[in-house]
Formats: C-alpha cells, sequence, structure tokens
C-alpha cells in the first residue's frame, strides 16, 4: 500500500475505523449509541446515548471556537472587495472554500501545546472540569456510566436482529449517486456508505464479518452499471472499475464530447458558395514589394448546377463540362533560372552574396551582398 491508495480510502477507512471502536466500547461498557446532528444539512455523528449534549458540548469547546472563527472569515470572503469594488471572490461559500476556511481558522486558534500528563492526572482535571461546567448538574458526572446503560437497555430492544440487504444496497447505490459530483464512482465510494449504515443500524454493536461486502456487491449488481473503459492492467481490477446507476434519471451528465458534435450535412439543396481565397505576397529582395510577387485573389466558384438540385433520375444525365473561372497565378519573378546561377567567384571581386529561401515559391534567391 501506497500513499496515493491510502488517500483514496481514507473515507471508508475512517467510517471502519469509527465503527470499531464503538464496537469495542459497546462490548466494554454495554452502551449503545445514537445519531446526532451536529450541524444542519450534514450527516449525523454517533455519540454514546445517555450522555448529556451539554457535556458533549463541554468536551467540543475547541470546535466552537474554530466555528466562530470560521464563520468570521466566511463574512470576510462573502464581503471582500479589490480596487474597483467587485468582489474578490464568489457571493456564496462552496463546501471547498468552506474546508479551507475551516483549516485557516484551526491554525488561527490553535492554543499552545500544554506539559506531558499521566492518564490518572488526565481523569481527574477531566472530572473536575467537567463537574464546573454543569454546575448545579455536577451530579450527572457520577450517574454516567448508569444513564448511558440505561439508554442502552432500551435502544436494544429496538434493533432488528436481521438486516434487510436488498433495501440496504438500495439506500447505498442512492446516496452514492446523489453524493457524487458527476453520478460517477468507484467501489471504494460503495464501501464507506454502506459501514456508515452499518453503525446507523446496528447502534454500536458488533456485526457479521463481511456483511458491508455483501451489501456493495448487491448494489454492484442490482443498481450499477459498469462504465469502465481500461486502458491499463490495473484498470481491470474490482476497485478501479467505475459504476454509474442504471435508472434513468434527469440529473445524469451528458457522455463525454456531446457538445462537440457537429449537426449533419444536408444532402440536398444548393451548395454555399466558398469564400474568396487571396495569396499572401512573396518576401523576396533586390526589387519592390509589388514587383516581386501580386497579390491575386482567387474568382468564387460558380454557382451550383440545376441538375445538383433535381431528382436522382435527373442526376444520372450526363455531367455538363465547365471550364474553371479560377485565373492563373503569376509566376514569381525570383522563380528564374537566371536568378538561381550563382555568380562564380572570379568575377565577385570583393564582394559577397549571401543567400536565402524565396517566401513565395522557397526556392533561394540572392540575398544581402557585402563587401569582404
Amino acid at each position: 500500500m501506497h500513499s496515493t491508495t491510502l488517500l483514496k480510502n481514507v473515507v471508508a477507512a475512517s467510517s471502519l475505523y469509527n465503527e470499531l471502536v464503538m464496537a469495542e466500547v459497546y462490548e466494554e461498557l454495554g452502551v449503545a449509541s445514537e445519531p446526532r446532528t451536529v450541524s444542519a444539512g450534514r450527516r449525523p455523528v454517533m455519540e454514546i446515548a445517555g450522555v448529556p449534549h451539554e457535556l458533549i458540548g463541554w468536551m467540543a469547546q475547541r470546535g466552537q471556537e474554530i466555528d466562530l472563527c470560521r464563520q468570521e472569515l466566511e463574512y470576510e470572503y462573502v464581503t471582500a472587495v479589490d480596487e474597483d469594488g467587485n468582489l474578490r471572490f464568489a457571493p456564496v461559500v462552496s463546501e471547498e472554500a468552506r474546508t479551507k476556511l475551516n483549516r485557516i481558522a484551526a491554525r488561527k486558534t490553535r492554543p499552545p501545546k500544554p506539559g506531558a500528563r499521566s492518564l490518572v492526572q488526565l481523569r481527574t482535571d477531566w472530572r473536575a472540569s467537567a463537574k464546573e461546567f454543569l454546575g448545579e448538574a455536577a451530579h450527572l458526572v457520577d450517574e454516567l456510566l448508569e444513564r448511558a446503560r440505561a439508554a442502552a437497555a432500551a435502544i436494544r430492544a429496538q434493533v432488528a436482529d436481521t438486516l434487510d440487504v436488498a433495501l440496504a444496497a438500495l439506500g447505498v447505490s442512492a446516496m452514492v449517486f446523489v453524493m457524487s459530483s458527476n453520478g460517477l464512482f468507484h467501489r471504494r465510494h460503495l464501501l464507506a456508505e454502506p459501514r456508515r449504515f452499518l453503525a446507523l443500524v446496528q447502534r454500536g454493536r458488533r456485526r457479521e464479518p463481511g456483511l458491508d461486502d455483501e451489501i456493495v456487491n448487491a448494489a454492484i449488481v442490482a443498481h450499477c452499471l459498469d462504465v469502465t473503459e481500461p486502458k491499463t492492467t490495473r484498470g481491470l481490477l474490482a476497485d478501479y472499475r467505475l459504476y454509474t446507476t442504471h435508472w434513468p434519471t434527469p440529473t445524469r451528465p451528458a457522455p463525454a464530447g456531446a457538445h462537440r458534435k457537429r449537426p449533419p450535412t444536408p444532402t440536398t439543396g444548393p451548395r454555399p458558395a466558398s469564400p474568396p481565397r487571396t495569396v499572401r505576397p512573396c518576401r523576396g529582395s533586390g526589387t519592390s514589394r509589388a514587383s516581386r510577387c501580386a497579390t491575386t485573389a482567387r474568382s468564387s466558384p460558380s454557382p451550383p448546377s440545376p441538375t445538383n438540385c433535381a431528382p436522382r433520375a435527373a442526376r444520372d444525365a450526363p455531367a455538363i463540362t465547365r471550364a474553371s473561372s479560377r485565373t492563373s497565378r503569376p509566376r514569381c519573378p525570383n522563380n528564374s533560372s537566371s536568378s538561381l546561377t550563382p555568380t562564380p567567384r572570379s568575377q565577385r571581386g570583393s564582394r559577397r552574396t549571401t543567400w536565402r529561401g524565396c517566401g513565395c515559391c522557397g526556392r533561394r534567391v540572392p540575398g544581402r551582398t557585402y563587401r569582404t
């Protein structure tokens, strides 16, 4: 495994890590998990059931500082203007911009690192800080484990023992397709979603091994379409296959290059006349520009014959012979046998002539003459 593969699978690995940690806590302490919405419009996070949200907020003071700083940065982002009074950035903060602003806020509000402390000292400090934060409800800290176990017993009675794999595969396919930017996804994207779904459904209980792979395989077989065009041997592997959903939807993007297709050329009707073509002047030396090479314009082609517009039977008649209406191109004055014959060295005396190519015909013509 290298860094590129690890980075591509970091979402699926993170979902698996959260699921395994909650299963360990479930088995060790006998508690359960419940979803809690932290930010509106985002996925819920799994927390230990029975723990007061105020106590969770006390542990999330660092996150609250980052959120306040990010909100200030977002206001500066949407109101920043340049010298002309125009907005420097977008009027609305995108998800990508919000992620970058969140990193900036985390760096700006990062406190200095405290000194090293033992686990016993950390627990003592945490208990004292939590009681101080709760105030009159400080007794909840001592009763925290009992409250969590009572909430877990109520949740455990509502969790089903079996799971509908087909229904889970349908929900996973729909969620991944909606969350993808262009409707295309890989198997690793499908694998991350069942792990989030199982953490939400199992509520901390350890699932059967391989259940996430079973849901992914069912989703690929029933609801996904392989659109891969492998160009290498690695592209043939299952982890590199590209999928999309097979059901019709108006949000599916158009095929690549569809907007570049030209309309079909009509086969009937008169042909449009081509524009006149011009000939660039020759860049010869030794004579004036007008005498070096004349610029002529090719006359436009003659209008199409009526037989081109006639039916097929009429077009089978003998073709009408037409003389070409193009004018003959004047010959380049440099393109002569006399100009191509260099002067013998015995007749040059103290002068020397350089040679170069003609810009019209490409032949060698005399250029600059200088005294040796």
